[in-house]
């Protein structure tokens, strides 16, 4: 009898609202949810280091195609495309996109090492893209050198700096621009080649992250009484 009493009793027994947990506020639950991003993605970079000089490729590859417009402006011009400089962009743009698949064969992923045909594949087109744009920008450097030494000052020949023949814009529309991007691919391809020849020394640092999930005791007290209802 006093066996069913107690049973009536626990039934009828309503939980106290103020005793429940409360719920955590927005800017706690986006910092804890950054946080655990950031986690992850350290631990995805200790599984494959190499990620990293493989993001400095793909936009050395986006810069590269961004300025392509301004390369082919600059070599339409008749003083600007000697020496088989349209080949060159033309070689440039094609090993720009050919490296990242090299770059990807060289680290298979169920592979804990590199395959070295194909890395030393990479590096040959990574050296030779830096020296095509070595050229191209000494090329065009002294090319445009030239032009402000003789008649063809903007203040003597507008049309050539400025407005350009037919619907070709002048000079100075697109020769920054391209040349910007030279420098540009020029570093970051350097930049990629760098980091994939130093990519084990920098795995090692990464790899002495804590990326251990802390459990607070709020949590762990849930894991365990949820543990012995079971």
């Amino acid at each position: 009898m006093a066996e069913n009493e107690n049973l009536v009793e626990t039934e009828n027994v309503v939980p106290d609202p103020s005793n429940a947990p409360e719920k955590p506020s927005f800017g706690k639950r986006l910092g804890t949810g950054i946080k655990e991003w950031c986690r992850k993605f350290v631990v995805k970079l200790k599984r494959r280091p190499m990620n990293i000089a493989f993001f400095v490729l793909i936009i050395s590859t986006i810069v590269n195609l961004c300025c392509l417009g301004k390369y082919s402006q600059l070599g339409m011009i008749t003083h600007y495309s000697q020496a088989s400089q349209g080949l060159c962009i033309f070689v440039c743009q094609l090993f720009c996109i050919l490296v990242l698949l090299l770059f990807m064969n060289s680290f298979p992923k169920r592979s804990k090492k590199p395959k070295i045909v194909m890395l030393v594949l990479t590096f040959v087109f990574m050296a030779v893209m830096i020296g095509l744009d070595i050229y191209l920008y000494i090329s065009w450097g002294k090319l445009h050198a030239e032009d402000l030494l003789v008649d063809r000052t903007p203040s003597q020949n507008e049309s050539y700096w400025v407005i350009g023949t037919g619907n070709q814009k002048g000079l100075n529309t697109f020769y920054p621009g391209a040349m910007a991007g030279l420098l540009a691919h020029l570093i970051l391809v350097g930049l990629a080649a760098v980091l994939t020849a130093t990519y084990p020394l920098y795995g090692k640092l990464i790899n002495k992250i804590n990326t251990r999930k802390v459990i607070e005791s709020t949590e762990l007290k849930e894991e365990i009484d949820t543990s012995a209802e079971v």
